[in-house]
């Protein structure tokens, strides 16, 4: 048995067999999720707190990339958040540049998700640097095999199809040379098939190259288990890491911001203790009074501790 508050919606969980890859909460995180948003939480705040209690800080921007249901609503509350895609609205696609957003962002969010872009996958994630202001950084979770090593399963990819023939799908491809490829051995994650195919598997030697060279100065990978959050890796769980441009510093809106949440909360302090000192004083004068006094004596009335 499993004990574990998930530290997404903060709901309390028993798992009698944990599964690291499938949902073990009712809000729909696993075991990569919650360590992504962990990883989150530690850059913004420098502790692990759960999501849906992040303070409302509107100046921090960030974007997710397709994201899974469970956490992209209550980023969207606590800050400046937008989901996007690469193929509906809110479109945003990586493997375009997008001069007009570089540099406006905190931090972005990319849950398994390089493995399915099409090569050359270093072209998006150039882009995301791009997309970071100078201390953002960019949360990843994505699976690395056990050998180290980096496998494109297409390296010739150029102008290809998805045809479904029947129960199965196959690859159409046109090479760059103009010659055909047809490929059967695909390998597809989730329902949607065409969106979700493989492209690659990582190696984290790889992987740490190919986002270094992104121009990210920092690589941080999350191998330790934090079971009291959820968190217990094993062989089949996706590799969270964070990779930074610099370290993630907080701007002057941001301080202005939790300045004023303080003060919010000062006041509203000071609203309560003096509303319970006024019922003290209440209660006090009631207590004193002479038909309460009688009460008592007859077993009647309220009684003031």
């Amino acid at each position: 048995m499993v004990s574990f508050v998930c530290n997404i919606c903060g709901a309390h969980n028993n798992v009698e067999q944990f599964a690291s890859e499938p949902a073990s909460c009712a809000c729909g995180s696993n075991v990569r999720l919650r360590a992504l948003m962990h990883l989150l939480s530690m850059e913004l705040f420098g502790q692990s707190l759960i999501v849906k209690d992040f303070p409302t800080l509107r100046a921090i921007r960030g974007i997710g990339m397709s994201d899974k249901e469970c956490y992209p609503e209550i980023l969207a509350e606590k800050f400046d958040y937008a989901n996007t895609y690469y193929d509906r609205e809110p479109r945003l696609d990586f493997m375009e540049v997008h001069p007009q957003l570089h540099g406006q962002y905190d931090f972005i969010l990319c849950a398994d998700v390089l493995e399915h872009i099409a090569s050359p996958v270093q072209r998006a994630v150039e882009e995301a640097c791009r997309l970071l202001k100078p201390t953002g950084f960019l949360g990843v979770t994505v699976y690395c095999n056990p050998g180290d090593q980096l496998h494109e399963h297409f390296p010739e990819l150029h102008d290809y199809r998805i045809v479904h023939l029947g129960e199965t799908s196959v690859l159409v491809n046109r090479r760059s040379d103009g010659s055909m490829e047809i490929r059967e051995d695909l390998i597809f994650h989730g329902d949607l098939a065409g969106a979700t195919l493989e492209m690659r598997e990582f190696g984290v030697t790889a992987l740490k190259s190919m986002l270094l060279a992104a121009g990210f100065r920092e690589v941080n990978f999350l191998r330790a288990d934090l079971p009291e959050i959820g968190i217990l890796f094993d062989h089949d769980v996706s590799q969270p890491l964070i990779a930074r441009k610099d370290r993630f510093a907080i701007d002057t809106a941001v301080w202005t911001q939790m300045v004023e949440q303080w003060r919010a909360a000062q006041n509203q302090a000071r609203k309560e203790s003096a509303r319970g000192n006024l019922v003290s004083e209440q209660m006090r004068l009631a207590s004193g009074s002479r038909w309460l006094r009688l009460g008592r004596v007859l077993g009647v009335g309220p009684r003031f501790s």
